[in-house]
């Protein structure tokens, strides 16, 4: 699975939580809904990069990386790997190797030269407009995990004024790959069960 399959499996389940944003990107791409879906597949089930253990195998599979570098933290020696995403210009993948054989940590990030997303209200988060780490270290808050497994799916929780009312409300963030997809007021069952547990 190259680097390009790897972003259309990323793709796949935008074309739900984005649908505007994934049309126009398929279109760009000069693919369809069927591609993507396959390219899912195959990460999750029929690939062995699903299963990579080490930078080394990334780059073999991927190419060399836009940049790679090692941090030592006690006597370990920590390796990050980042690549280019082309699908979404000014993002990067970023691959942490703890330790060679045992697992490899995923994240999504901003071009280190770029400006990251002025994010003061719901206003601002549009789909695709920052990643997760970015939107719960804005001024947003507080924020809470809500479900999801780290990766597709994820939905957090925070709390915004409402542009309508001008009152403070509870919103949820559905995120996907680490990408920011929509926003909502959080439903009834979240804001009873926070009244109860209050």
């Amino acid at each position: 699975m190259t680097l390009y399959d790897y972003q259309l499996a990323m793709l796949h389940p935008m074309n739900k939580s984005a649908p505007a944003q994934a049309a126009e990107l398929r279109r760009h791409l000069g693919a369809t809904r069927v591609d993507t879906a396959i390219a899912e597949k195959r990460w999750f089930y029929g690939e062995a990069v699903n299963n990579f253990k080490s930078i080394d195998e990334y780059v073999t599979a991927w190419g060399a990386p836009t940049s790679e570098r090692s941090e030592q933290v006690g006597s370990r020696t920590v390796r990050y790997a980042v690549w280019d995403l082309t699908f979404w210009p000014g993002l990067q993948l970023e691959f942490t190797e703890l330790h060679r054989g045992y697992n490899v940590l995923k994240r999504l990030l901003r071009r280190p030269e770029l400006p990251r997303p002025q994010i003061d209200s719901v206003a601002d988060l549009t789909p695709w407009s920052c990643t997760n780490e970015e939107l719960q270290e804005s001024s947003l808050g507080p924020i809470d995990f809500v479900d999801g497994f780290g990766a597709v799916g994820d939905v957090v929780a925070f709390t915004a004024t409402d542009p309508d009312t001008g009152r403070q409300q509870r919103y949820f963030a559905h995120i996907d790959w680490g990408l920011l997809q929509a926003v909502e007021p959080a439903p009834d069952w979240y804001t009873d069960e926070r009244r109860t547990d209050h």
